[in-house]
């Protein structure tokens, strides 16, 4: 089964604040989701790359790296910008390595933490700024927080696939 690469996916942006809830819900539960899809796997296999590809910490250090940086989108909402900032990932490798030898339960726990921030972030922005829509740098849309909100929420699916691909590629794989 082909997972479609992230920058050729289609989004149903335009979600109304009713959605809000829900897309709280689901990006909220990415950590716990996280730890159910290792849950029972020798740390090796945490830590694995197969074939060039990303780890499943590479990965998580990945989403917290984002995390880190979508920050700044609550701001451009808060402010009534009218483009949202652009994220700049050009020092993910950097990151990423810096976070294979850190043990995975700590990694989870911050990126729990950190979603949690974020996520607060966007919740708590007042009515206007829940309404105003700011033009995406990239993606030629324009987005309130709900759709900043499901963006995070299937990325965060895009990874959990990619990472669930991994287990099973590592299973045909001989320790």
């Amino acid at each position: 089964m082909r997972i479609i690469p992230w920058n050729e996916r289609q989004l149903a942006f335009g979600k109304g604040m009713d959605e809000l809830p829900l897309l709280v819900e689901r990006a909220l539960g990415t950590p716990a989701r996280i730890m159910l899809l290792v849950q029972g796997l020798p740390l090796e296999r945490i830590s694995m790359r197969i074939h060039g590809r990303w780890s499943l910490k590479d990965h998580l250090a990945h989403l917290i790296l984002l995390d880190e940086r979508l920050e700044v989108r609550a701001d451009d909402l808060e402010a009534r910008r009218t483009t949202l900032s652009a994220v700049e990932m050009g020092d993910q490798e950097r990151f990423l390595t810096t976070n294979r030898d850190r043990p995975f339960g700590d990694m989870v726990e911050e990126f729990r933490l950190r979603r949690n921030y974020l996520v607060e972030r966007f919740v708590q922005l007042d009515a206007a700024a829940l309404q105003h829509r700011a033009d995406h740098p990239c993606r030629g849309v324009s987005m309130t927080a709900a759709d900043q909100l499901l963006f995070i929420a299937e990325h965060d699916d895009h990874h959990l696939a990619l990472m669930r691909a991994a287990v099973h590629a590592q299973q045909g794989v001989r320790h």
